[in-house]
């Protein structure tokens, strides 16, 4: 009786079988309908592949060598390869060619690759090493979030690593700016509760303006904040192994962070950070500790805290619209009417935004919004709903004019004298050009615009730029810190001293009791004292006299 089969595999299984029954060769043959010589080759191979290790992929079948043309240049590419270490296989293909080599490039490549050993792996760079607290890095890596909604957000993850404890902390920002990075830090101490007495940097500008030769030239503000934590901070260039820690820091974060994760917002991102922080990143054991247990150690090593944070808040100076907003990142913020065209301080927190008046007292406070949005914010109703009479008062416009100088009153008082409707937009639009110009150019310029019965905004645009120079921010800012200072301690200012005073100084070699009776007569005081040293009145006393005369009234 023959069975069937239709596979190879049920071939050599049904011969397995009926060979393990104790049938002969010729009996399984004759039963399977195959010669006696495939029966005892596929016995054969059967018995082989047990006592091989089985693999689910075949090894190719040995083929019998075959030779080659470069066979006959053997000697010389060994000569080649011995004499020139690094010659590659395209030069000793050029070479064979000229000794007569008919075949191709890629025979020989094979042949070269085959007798030429393969290079010696680099040894791994070994890591520096540092005491407990003794050092710390810092750095910044650049990731696109893709969110939930489909909206993808391009943040910067900054980075800062304990090396002797292996503890990492990292925050995601917007820009990797100055204030960004002190954030960063602030936040960092805050959570090791200390800081490590250096930190490694890159050449990044917030921390390293430029290098000197070898020296790096450091920030000037970040050194400030450096001083106020006190530690160190230390640039290096061209080290690629100089900050190991914090590099392989984002690697984990790219790898077992936002490897599997999906985020809804940029807030939900921070808070599913700062859980695989704590979670994972401080529990993951190493040679038996984990970072906490190492951190156990270190904690004592670092620089205790200062009392109260530093203050990592963006201070900028911004005019107030015309319609009493303020303009930052693509957003506008609003301010009282009170305000208008002034220039006011605005200080800038990661997450809020503070305007203050020329005394510095906050008059508005907002929730900053996502950049670039184009919104109009005034969340606290400092503006009442549009209507057809415009929110900015008539009076208010009139004072402002009347701030300016006499001319510019006169100005206003000529070109009120119409209709509020057709007057009062050029009124708003002349006060805008205080941001470009110094206040004395446009006094003058409308003194020359009153002249000639000019009250266009376009006319004084025209006079200003022809007359007077556009200013910066940074000279109404110095200008308005003169007047704030002069109203404070009055306008009286030091005069000259006589030459006299000096010579009566003690250790003058002109000195004598001869000359202290001269000066006696010469310059005689209410009370018949001598003269020197004369000490100035309240009103024109220096700082450094007003110490001497408190002194002598003591």
């Amino acid at each position: 009786m023959t069975v069937t089969w239709r596979t190879r595999e049920e071939l050599v299984l049904q011969l397995v079988t009926l060979h393990r029954q104790g049938l002969s060769s010729r009996a399984i043959a004759r039963a399977l309908g195959v010669s006696r010589n495939t029966v005892k080759a596929l016995l054969a191979a059967h018995a082989d592949a047990r006592d091989k290790e089985h693999k689910a992929l075949l090894e190719p079948p040995p083929r019998a060598p075959r030779a080659s043309k470069v066979d006959a240049y053997a000697a010389r590419v060994a000569e080649l390869m011995a004499r020139y270490l690094d010659i590659t296989a395209q030069r000793i293909f050029e070479t064979l060619r000229e000794d007569g080599y008919l075949g191709g490039y890629t025979a020989v490549k094979k042949y070269v690759r085959r007798r030429r050993p393969p290079p010696r792996p680099a040894p791994s760079r070994v890591a520096p090493v540092y005491g407990p607290g003794k050092m710390a890095e810092s750095d910044w890596s650049p990731y696109e979030v893709a969110f939930v909604d489909g909206h993808k957000e391009k943040i910067q993850a900054f980075a800062y690593a304990l090396p002797f404890s292996r503890r990492k902390f990292v925050e995601l920002y917007h820009q990797a700016d100055l204030h960004a990075l002190m954030d960063g830090h602030v936040r960092a101490f805050d959570r090791f509760q200390g800081a490590a007495a250096c930190c490694t940097y890159d050449s990044q500008k917030p921390v390293v303006l430029r290098w000197e030769g070898q020296q790096p030239i450091y920030n000037p503000r970040f050194l400030a904040f450096a001083a106020h934590y006190e530690f160190r901070p230390r640039g290096v260039r061209g080290e690629p192994n100089a900050k190991p820690r914090v590099e392989r820091g984002f690697w984990e974060v790219e790898c077992s962070f936002f490897n599997g994760r999906s985020f809804v917002d940029l807030d939900d991102l921070r808070a599913q950070l700062a859980r695989w922080l704590d979670a994972i990143v401080d529990q993951r054991r190493r040679h038996g500790k984990t970072p906490l247990d190492r951190f156990a150690e270190e904690r004592e090593h670092l620089v205790p805290l200062p009392r109260h944070p530093y203050d990592t808040a963006r201070v900028i100076y911004r005019i107030c619209s015309i319609d009493g907003f303020v303009a930052w990142e693509g957003n506008a913020y609003a301010v009282p009417y009170d305000h208008i065209t002034d220039f006011l301080p605005v200080r800038i927190t990661q997450h809020e935004l503070f305007v203050y008046g020329a005394d510095l007292s906050c008059i508005a406070r907002h929730e900053l919004a996502p950049r670039g949005q184009g919104l109009k914010l005034d969340p606290a109703g400092l503006h009442p709903p549009p209507g057809r009479q415009s929110p900015v008062d008539l009076e208010m416009l009139r004072a402002a004019f009347e701030q300016m100088g006499e001319d510019a009153a006169g100005f206003f008082r000529l070109m009120s004298a119409g209709p509020a409707r057709i007057w009062a937009h050029q009124a708003r639009q002349i006060l805008l050009l205080r941001e470009r110009y110094a206040t004395a150019d446009l006094d003058a310029a409308l003194r020359h615009a009153k002249s000639f019965g000019a009250f266009d905004s376009h006319a004084l645009g025209r006079i200003l730029a022809a007359r007077a120079t556009p200013r910066s921010l940074d000279e109404y800012v110095a200008e308005d810190t003169v007047r704030r200072i002069a109203k404070a301690l009055g306008e009286t200012r030091t005069g000259p001293r006589d030459l006299v005073e000096y010579d009566r100084l003690p250790g003058h070699p002109e000195t004598s009791g001869a000359a202290r009776a001269d000066d006696k007569e010469k310059t005689p005081c209410p009370d018949g004292r001598a003269a020197a040293p004369t000490r100035p009145s309240a009103t024109t006393s220096s700082p450094s006299d007003s110490g001497d005369t408190s002194a002598s009234s003591a």
